[in-house]
Parts: structure tokens; sequence; C-alpha cells
């Protein structure tokens, strides 16, 4: 009875660190998509000067709003802007309680957003 219990509880044991460590890096994916989607989305708001211009976005001032995003929450990432398109992609670090070897240091998520025009995406009178 005893080794088949010294058994059993090594393998509860070992389920629970995995399921810890699983948790952990969900997490962090998590976070890493999220701040990528919000940086994305003010990257691609349409600011005043560029739709005086004519313009939906301004490439660097697009850039700049979403790095600042990724400053605000502490995470690195890169921000691509093509035409109306900001892509960011984020990289997070994952801590884990017990790390061990197998399990990714870091994690990455990826974002797009697309500005239009006008409240609906038309500009209608």
């Amino acid at each position: 009875m005893m080794p088949m219990a010294t058994i059993l509880i090594a393998f509860l044991m070992l389920g629970g660190w995995a399921l810890l460590s699983a948790t952990q890096q969900w997490s962090a994916r998590r976070d890493a998509h999220a701040t990528a989607a919000a940086a994305a989305r003010a990257g691609a708001q349409g600011d005043e000067q560029s739709l005086r211009i004519g313009a939906v976005v301004d490439p660097s001032a697009a850039a700049g709003r979403a790095q600042a995003i990724l400053s605000a929450s502490g995470l690195v990432g890169s921000v691509v802007v093509d035409g109306e398109t900001v892509t960011v992609t984020v990289f997070a670090n994952v801590d884990y309680a017990f790390p061990a070897p197998g399990f990714p240091a870091s994690v990455s998520g990826s974002a797009s957003a697309t500005a239009v025009a006008g409240v609906n995406g038309n500009e209608g009178g």
C-alpha cells in the first residue's frame, strides 16, 4: 500500500506542477495578445492632422501611439504600418513559479487593426 501511495502522490504533484506552469504560460500569452490588440487599435485611430489632409493613418503617428501602449504595459514588441493597417507583435516573458526545461521562457502575441474613415466606415452625407 505504501509504494502505491508514494507513486500516486508523486503523480499528483507532477500534475499540479504541470497545471500551474501551463496556467502561467497561458496568462502571459493572453496578456501579450491583449496588449498587441490594444496597441494595434490605438495605432489605427485616425488623428486630426492626417484626416485634414485626406489620409486616415499617419504612419509615424500610428507607430508612436502603438509604442506608447507597449511602453505603458511594460512589454516589448514591433509595430508595422502598411497603408491603413497597423500590425503589432508583442513578446512577453513567462515568470514560472517552478521553472523547468522544456517550457518556453517567452511567448508572443500579434494583432492587426485597420483604420476606416467615418463613424461607420463610410463617409456619406
